[in-house]
């Protein structure tokens, strides 16, 4: 079972792997905002975050967990080949319905949005989300273990109360 974040981050990313544009996880601030070369498209991966299930019942061993990644796209241009648009087009044609491991259901695309503006050229977020179960971890003490029943109460028990 995946539990890391990044290895989610990570197999997006080998997912998204396109010829001629620079594909990573999400840099640190500087990176992001270095001005983009001609002609070329960068595309960010990151994790967002999740939300679970309530699992205010008693008895619960199982938790659902909706994780949130943002693809982030920037490019020079709006339009053509390299563009925002067809950026957004190529990743939403390689991840949608694409199930990622562990989880319960296919991705879904959440929304597609302007950011800004940028330097040189345009930047807009892809938001998509997938489910997977968080299991409750056995615990580590055995002195939850119930070791022996024995039935010596109800064996004293008179006929007539039957």
């Amino acid at each position: 079972m995946m539990t890391g974040y990044l290895e989610y981050e990570q197999l997006i990313v080998a997912r998204l792997a396109m010829e001629g544009v620079e594909v990573l996880p999400l840099p640190l601030a500087w990176k992001l905002n270095q001005p983009l070369p001609l002609n070329t498209s960068r595309v960010y991966v990151v994790f967002a975050g999740s939300t679970f299930e309530d699992t205010s019942h008693l008895g619960e061993l199982a938790q659902d967990e909706q994780l949130v990644f943002q693809v982030i796209i920037q490019a020079r241009t709006r339009d053509g080949d390299n563009g925002i648009f067809a950026m957004a087009e190529a990743i939403t044609e390689k991840l949608l319905k694409w199930r990622v491991p562990d989880a319960t259901r296919s991705i879904t695309l959440n929304s597609f949005s302007y950011v800004d503006g940028m330097q040189n050229g345009w930047e807009y977020n892809l938001k998509f989300t997938f489910p997977r179960i968080r299991i409750k971890p056995e615990p580590e003490s055995s002195d939850l273990l119930i070791r022996e029943i024995t039935l010596k109460d109800f064996l004293h028990v008179k006929s007539e109360n039957i």
